[in-house]
């Protein structure tokens, strides 16, 4: 696998379980999505669905969580394989933006840096070695 960080989304949208489990049957019928992941975070019964949707993966999930560092309801994400890659980019947008956390570590990531940028654009970094 490479090094190259990834570029996905997050759809954080208030549905309940069943709601993202029409959503994606809705986007399988509809642009022919794939469904990559499905599961339910340690201590939560909040379905977790990770999709591919025309080549770009998207999170259908959480529901009600959200991070202190995010409201957006639409959320870019990019992974990181690479630690100086996350510090540098978290950094930077953090430097212009309106809000900003580190957290973690959690079983999906060993940091995840929540930026909402300079434009009201909502980033979740996240960093794994």
């Amino acid at each position: 696998m490479s090094n190259q960080a990834k570029f996905t989304l997050a759809f954080n949208l208030v549905t309940t379980n069943e709601e993202r489990i029409r959503m994606f049957e809705l986007y399988r019928e509809a642009f022919g999505a794939r469904k990559l992941s499905e599961s339910t975070p340690p201590g939560s019964d909040e379905l977790h669905m990770m999709i591919e949707l025309c080549g770009t993966e998207i999170l259908l999930g959480p529901g009600d969580g959200k991070g202190e560092g995010l409201q957006n309801p639409i959320v870019c994400e990019v992974r990181f394989r690479e630690k100086a890659e996350f510090d540098k980019a978290y950094e930077t947008l953090k430097a212009t933006g309106q809000s900003a956390v580190l957290e973690g570590p959690y079983p999906w990531a060993d940091r995840l840096g929540l930026v909402t940028d300079q434009f009201g654009v909502g980033w979740a970094l996240y960093y794994n070695r």
